[in-house]
């Protein structure tokens, strides 16, 4: 494979995402807009993507690795995120 010419000699590849904008706008109480389809129950609009991604940032920081399905997580954890997540929706 040839050389892109950047002289590291890695590749750049995706970095982690905390969301920095979105946790600053929590701590500020401010809320961001999510539409909720009622039938499917899937985010939608404007901030949707975002909104999935804090999810999977929420989920990674409060939830071990080696729990195998979200029935296992325990009440008290939920109930966590659930707090954070209503920051979303006024």
């Amino acid at each position: 494979m040839a050389d892109s010419g950047s002289g590291s000699g890695r590749r750049s590849g995706r970095s982690v995402t905390r969301l920095s904008g979105m946790t600053t706008a929590r701590i500020a109480r401010e809320r961001t807009q999510v539409d909720v389809d009622p039938r499917s129950g899937r985010a939608s609009g404007p901030n949707a993507a975002k909104f999935k991604s804090y999810l999977g940032v929420l989920v990674r920081q409060h939830i071990s690795i080696s729990i195998p399905s979200w029935d296992h997580v325990e009440e008290a954890d939920k109930n966590l995120m659930w707090q954070d997540i209503q920051v979303f929706n006024p």
